[in-house]
């Protein structure tokens, strides 16, 4: 098999540990086996307030070169916290910050220096991937294939412009948009990790529609749990963080309403807002953030595993589906999701050995799926749907990644 070489520009990889590194150590450690060798360019220390800091050493087997970020986000946060401190001199009060919407555009990673490394790296390689986010690296894409003329693949995975948690101000939202239009007009390749999102893109740029492709986040290995009927707790578990719309209050309170003692919600990763609210009234048991591995074993004690996902203003379509869900259906697990009706719900739906997909925005409902998932406690099903495990595996998508770099490869020798 000939081996030809990728460069991957990933801003999230091994050692920080977020949600997004899952998806490209994956693929780079997939790829070999399907005949692309990959140079994987990231950040040396990430100046990313909401992921761990990056400690420990590279991934082994796979080979990274590391460059340094200039701290655009706490110069950002630091005028910021200056103008507020004047503010309060005068009694005023600032929510808003202005310096992170219109210094950090299209993100506070434009100031990570990777376009120069890239370009050099470039060279050596027959095709440039792309990882987003941040999205500011699909424009370090574009630069380098302009100077090294090498095909590009951008994974924005989620949407840029069009993702509909995403709130914009007006200029900031007319600037990301310019970006956008740019990156597809110069790549080779779009790829999001939802068929919704691809019919987003495609009705918004029609004349780039032959370009945009769906690759699923997928799963990384099955996790079946053997579960014989517990006399036990019933345990209702979420992995993750709330914020936003994404909150527990609808459950929580359905769980107050049903007065069950043996009804415990386990939330791991961390406390949330409403907590000190509802501790009296709902046994909750609060679990810090943990190593991703830990995470997964601890998923497995759960008698039923809550996915949310929040409702938007003026939101009418919804294309996004976390890692989350695919490691939930990867235990085959009874899942309770509250999500409202798009890709998410459809996948639980399609996949769950047991789902309670509640898409109403409506408490009683809710309460009606949480009182059937107890019922059936002593009986529920523990299965991985056979299709799941087929075709969302993490080998099976990097396959089709590799089969998508030969296609663009083959395409851009023959145009050269």
């Amino acid at each position: 098999m000939m081996v030809r070489k990728v460069l991957m520009i990933c801003y999230y990889f091994p050692p920080i540990v977020t949600s997004g590194v899952s998806r490209s150590f994956e693929f780079a450690k997939l790829l070999p086996h399907f005949g692309w060798e990959p140079l994987v360019l990231t950040v040396r220390h990430s100046k990313d307030p909401w992921v761990a800091a990056s400690l420990g050493e590279d991934p082994k087997g796979i080979r990274v070169e590391r460059t340094m970020e200039w701290n655009l986000a706490g110069l950002a946060d630091f005028l910021h916290g200056c103008c507020c401190r004047v503010a309060g001199i005068f009694g005023k009060s600032l929510t808003h910050n202005l310096f992170r919407e219109y210094l950090c555009i299209p993100d506070s990673q434009i100031a990570w220096f990777s376009t120069i490394p890239a370009r050099r790296s470039a060279s050596e390689c027959d095709l440039i991937y792309v990882s987003c986010s941040p999205f500011s690296s699909s424009v370090s894409g574009v630069i380098v294939k302009r100077l090294t003329g090498r095909p590009l693949v951008v994974d924005f995975r989620d949407a840029w412009s069009l993702n509909p948690y995403a709130h914009f101000g007006p200029l900031h939202r007319a600037i990301i948009t310019c970006f956008e239009r740019i990156v597809l007009s110069a790549c080779d390749a779009l790829i999001v990790n939802t068929d919704g999102a691809a019919r987003l893109y495609a009705t918004a740029y029609p004349e780039h529609r032959e370009k945009i492709v769906t690759i699923p986040n997928g799963y990384d290995v099955l996790s079946p749990v053997d579960r014989r009927p517990s006399r036990g707790d019933f345990q209702i578990m979420h992995i993750g963080s709330f914020y936003g719309s994404r909150t527990p209050d609808a459950l929580l309170e359905c769980l107050a309403e049903m007065r069950r003692d043996d009804i415990v919600f386990v939330q791991v990763g961390g406390t949330f807002q409403s907590y000190e609210r509802f501790k009296k009234r709902v046994r909750i048991r609060i679990v810090p953030p943990l190593p991703r591995q830990r995470a997964l074993e601890l998923m497995r004690e759960a008698s039923l595993l809550y996915l949310k996902q929040g409702w938007e203003p003026g939101v009418s379509e919804y294309i996004a589906v976390g890692a989350k869900t695919y490691e939930y259906l990867a235990t085959g697990l009874p899942i309770l999701a509250e999500a409202p009706p798009g890709d998410n719900a459809e996948l639980v739906r399609k996949y769950a050995s047991t789902g309670y997909v509640v898409t109403s925005n409506t408490r009683a409902d809710l309460r009606h799926a949480v009182e059937r998932a107890y019922d059936a406690r002593s009986r529920a099903s523990v299965a991985i749907h056979p299709e799941f495990a087929k075709k969302l595996s993490r080998r099976d998508l990097t396959r089709q990644l590799a089969t998508l770099f030969d296609k663009v490869t083959a395409r851009s020798g023959s145009n050269s």
